[in-house]
């Protein structure tokens, strides 16, 4: 082999190591893009989903808060309407019946329907008339934002004592739990009563 032969040789090697080592290297190079790019789709995607998740808790704690909102509202006007009640009796004594003979006032009850809501099992409520009155086509309905209520046929006669269940699911973006339930005192009469109460236990 004469020294040219060994030129050329030695020139086509180091051009093949060359070559070789400026693939490793490019492997290496787009590996580690490759990488970087996952890791920054990791990371967005991570961020994206805190976000959403903040998101979500703060829509779910407005919602309570204005159930919050919406069953002290209730409350306000139940006190409201027994203090102008009381208001009313002491500004009419006599009013609720004769006189008795031993200076005392006779009063007459007057039947009327009181309404009691409770907790009946996951989901479930029951309606309950705790009055003296039957209460006549009976109608329950639920706020907007609320999930019911289910599984009660309106028109119905509650008689004193008597109850009726449903359903109604408070959802993380109900804003008010308000029940609202009418009535009539009497069987096809079109004056009609409500009464409004947040559903308990949520």
């Amino acid at each position: 082999m004469d020294g040219t032969l060994v030129v050329e040789v030695v020139e086509v090697v180091s051009t093949v190591i060359a070559f070789v080592a400026l693939a490793v290297s490019f492997w290496f190079s787009r590996r580690q893009l490759l990488l970087q790019e996952q890791q920054a789709k990791d990371a967005q995607k991570q961020a994206e989903a805190t976000a959403a998740q903040a998101a979500e808790s703060n829509r779910e704690a407005q919602a309570a808060a204005r159930r919050a909102a919406a069953s002290a509202a209730l409350t306000i006007d139940d006190l409201s309407r027994i203090a102008g009640a009381l208001e009313q009796l002491a500004a009419h004594p006599g009013s609720a019946g004769p006189a008795h003979p031993t200076g005392f006032e006779a009063r007459t009850a007057v039947p009327v329907v009181a309404w009691s809501l409770t907790p009946d099992g996951p989901g479930r409520f029951r309606l309950a008339n705790t009055g003296t009155a039957t209460a006549h086509d009976v109608w329950v309905g639920g706020a907007a934002s609320l999930d019911g209520p289910h599984g009660i046929a309106p028109g119905a006669s509650l008689a004193p004592g008597a109850a009726a269940t449903f359903t109604a699911t408070v959802l993380p973006t109900t804003t008010d739990s308000t029940l609202t339930v009418t009535w009539a005192d009497t069987t096809g009469s079109s004056e009609r009563r409500s009464w409004r109460y947040p559903l308990p236990g949520v």
